[in-house]
């Protein structure tokens, strides 16, 4: 049996949390890994198909190009990671945790960072031609030169493709929402009749909404943890879907953290991201640094006790 290979944090999800954490870890002068189900890093903002203007040192920065940016940050920075891998499962033992991945490898670490692993709420809804599930490349890769679309969510998502598609020629756009959720200036573009704002029936066979048809209909509800992201592990849920952590980003099982996306501690972005990746990596050394202060403090206690024992 391949022994396993052993570090202070496994951080599985390569977004800008996960690579943000892993930076943080190894520069502070740890050794992480980072796992990551594709061939290189940028999580969500790979599917980001639109210009992100809200980060202060990348102004209108792709979704693509944050990406690069950290991939290649993580490669800069030496740390060692499994890419194209799934962590398949994690165990927990008394001293960390045990990982298994797709790759047959076995990996222990002292703590595990949960970084990735989110998914559109469908609500019932499957994504086939004419429907479809979450923002991104579906939406931006569709024409919709004049066709009917409805909108089914109220946040700032909904809105921001309402305008998207709009723009791509659309011959209407409404939007359903049972409540409101979007920012007001997200709402400054919207035209008031295309705004159905209450509960609404759907028929999603026939791409209906309160009885009128449409050529496509976008289910824009937002994102939840995926439970395979989870790898068996069963930390408490808020009811909302995300993971539930403490101001630490650690989840109620011990030694184990939740950051950016499946966590959703702040509003979702790549700077809040980022940021839960920093705030996990210093919780993280301070509990490593603790327990090597302690450690070494026990060292010294039983030599002195040598020491006292020799003079007598």
């Amino acid at each position: 049996m391949t022994k396993p290979a052993k570090f202070d944090v496994a951080i599985v999800g390569g977004g800008p949390a996960g690579v943000s954490c892993a930076i943080w870890l190894k520069q502070l002068g740890f050794n992480p890994v980072l796992i990551e189900k594709n061939e290189i890093c940028g999580g969500l903002q790979l599917l980001n198909a639109y210009t992100n203007t809200w980060i202060a040192t990348s102004a209108n920065a792709h979704g693509k190009d944050v990406a690069a940016a950290l991939q290649a940050n993580i490669e800069r920075h030496e740390v060692q990671t499994r890419m194209s891998t799934t962590a398949a499962e994690a165990t927990l033992n008394h001293d960390g945790i045990t990982i298994r991945t797709d790759a047959d490898e076995v990996i222990k670490a002292s703590f595990l960072v949960l970084a990735g692993g989110v998914k559109p709420k469908g609500a019932g809804f499957a994504a086939r031609i004419g429907l479809l599930v979450g923002p991104g490349p579906a939406v931006a890769s569709s024409d919709f030169t004049g066709q009917r679309v409805a909108i089914l969510g109220g946040g700032d998502s909904a809105l921001e493709n309402y305008r998207f598609i709009k723009n791509r020629g659309a011959s209407l756009v409404h939007v359903y929402a049972r409540s409101l959720r979007a920012r007001a200036e997200m709402l400054e573009g919207a035209s008031p009749d295309d705004i159905h704002v209450g509960s609404y029936t759907t028929d999603a066979d026939r791409n209906l909404v309160n009885g009128e048809h449409y050529d496509v209909v976008v289910v824009l509800y937002g994102y939840e943890a995926h439970k395979s992201a989870l790898m068996g592990l069963e930390p408490l849920m808020r009811s909302d879907g995300f993971v539930f952590t403490d101001k630490d980003c650690m989840t109620s099982i011990d030694r184990v953290y939740a950051i950016g996306e499946i966590a959703q501690r702040a509003h979702p972005c790549c700077v809040t991201s980022m940021a839960d990746g920093v705030v996990a990596a210093k919780a993280i050394q301070r509990r490593m640094e603790a327990s090597k202060a302690s450690q070494f403090l026990g060292a010294v206690k039983r030599l002195g006790r040598v020491a006292a024992m020799a003079a007598t």
